[in-house]
């Protein structure tokens, strides 16, 4: 929340943050100064910390400010950089406050740190200054964590075992996650997450990029007398994973990198099976700033080593490549204008049989799930029908979808 203070007030703030602000006012001789200033404990591995962001009106006239709701960070490591995102506290980012001369604003920012940081790091923030950061180990699984900031990181919860706290640091969401209802086969559903295998910061940090990935996705027969699945797709997988491979300095620009081999089965058995297997490579290249509109452009280009004998012709159909197309803007959790509009588009080999999807998904303000309206015309909507014209509309939740924040990217 943005807060105006007076110079009367200024009594009851740490004497160094007063001198700092001061000190950085008068060097600069700006209209107005920001300063963050480093909370004077440690952070916790693995908790939401906050930071504080001053806004000091140095002119003698009232001015009129707003606080961004997001700002771009960088934690600077012996080993290379993770990218990082930190969101306000909500209530006041965005909105102008009024400072009056010689007073100045404030707006709490949050930080996810990293769990496997420990030790002393840099703190870049893109347009502000530079922050020294201590981070420190997590507290005994006993003991409740005491901090200035609450703690929302459910890894530190008393109680949480050490295996549930493994699993909370290395498994989240792959593929959107949904479920949908409309043409037929009614129901459509899918669940997807990745593992990461290794938590690596040595010579071979490379494997830390290492994912094991699995996503199944359901058609099912729902609105019937005897209800029973159409098809289902079982992908699991292995890849590696590179956010923010390549970045500017504000995040304005970001490549991604993956490349891996996936199976794709649906296990029917008999003359309904299919199944491939295939080597892929999946860059992705990304406009715009996080909680900004994005624009995302993600071809994946395969090729198939290994085919069911129930769909030898399947690249006649399939193709080797497709493209997916994101333009998204998730500016604050709560806002109206939280939307995304999501394309593939395939083509068989020689150019015949495509097939596009379409999905636009709205976030509600203050209601978790996300609208989602999916819209497929073409061939392969199922992989059973990889050689069979389909098209269906559907509408239901989204529960996750591509990009969530914040980031954390090892460069």
């Amino acid at each position: 929340m943005v807060t105006a203070i007076r110079p009367s007030q200024l009594s009851t703030l740490p004497t160094f943050l007063f001198a700092l602000i001061i000190c950085v006012a008068q060097s600069f001789a700006q209209e107005v100064t920001d300063v963050f200033v480093a909370p004077a404990t440690p952070l916790i591995a693995g908790t939401r910390s906050s930071l504080w962001l001053y806004r000091m009106n140095n002119s003698s006239n009232e001015i009129h400010r707003s606080f961004e709701p997001h700002l771009i960070g960088k934690l600077i490591l012996p080993s290379g950089s993770l990218n990082v995102l930190l969101d306000s506290s909500g209530s006041g980012a965005g909105r102008e406050a009024a400072i009056a001369p010689g007073a100045f604003a404030k707006e709490e920012y949050f930080l996810d740190v990293p769990a496997t940081l420990r030790g002393q790091v840099l703190l870049s923030i893109s347009n502000y200054n530079d922050l020294t950061l201590q981070i420190g180990e997590p507290p005994a699984l006993t003991q409740p964590s005491i901090q200035s900031a609450p703690v929302l990181a459910s890894t530190n919860r008393p109680g949480r075992t050490a295996l549930a706290k493994f699993f909370d640091n290395h498994l989240s969401p792959y593929e959107p996650i949904y479920f949908l209802l409309g043409n037929y086969p009614a129901a459509e559903f899918q669940l997807s997450l990745k593992y990461q295998i290794f938590d690596l910061t040595n010579g071979y940090a490379v494997l830390t990029n290492l994912y094991f990935g699995y996503t199944q996705t359901s058609y099912w027969d729902l609105i019937s007398s005897d209800p029973s699945f159409f098809d289902t797709s079982y992908k699991p997988s292995v890849f590696l994973y590179f956010p923010g491979l390549v970045s500017r300095e504000d995040q304005s620009i970001q490549f991604d990198l993956q490349a891996g081999a996936e199976h794709e089965s649906n296990g029917r058995g008999g003359e309904m099976e299919r199944s491939i297997y295939t080597a892929y490579l999946q860059p992705r290249i990304t406009f715009g700033r996080p909680g900004h509109l994005q624009f995302a452009l993600q071809p994946r280009a395969w090729t198939y080593f290994l085919v069911g004998h129930n769909n030898p012709d399947i690249a006649a159909y399939r193709g080797y490549a497709d493209l997916h197309a994101f333009l998204t803007l998730k500016p604050e959790p709560n806002s109206w204008a939280n939307f995304q509009v999501e394309t593939r588009f395939r083509i068989g080999d020689g150019g015949a049989h495509p097939g596009i999807r379409i999905d636009a998904r709205y976030k509600f303000p203050h209601f978790n799930p996300t609208l989602d309206i999916q819209y497929f015309e073409g061939y392969g909507q199922t992989l059973r029908q990889y050689n069979q014209e389909a098209h269906g509309l559907r509408v239901g939740l989204c529960l996750w979808y591509w990009p969530d924040y914040p980031v954390a990217s090892a460069k």
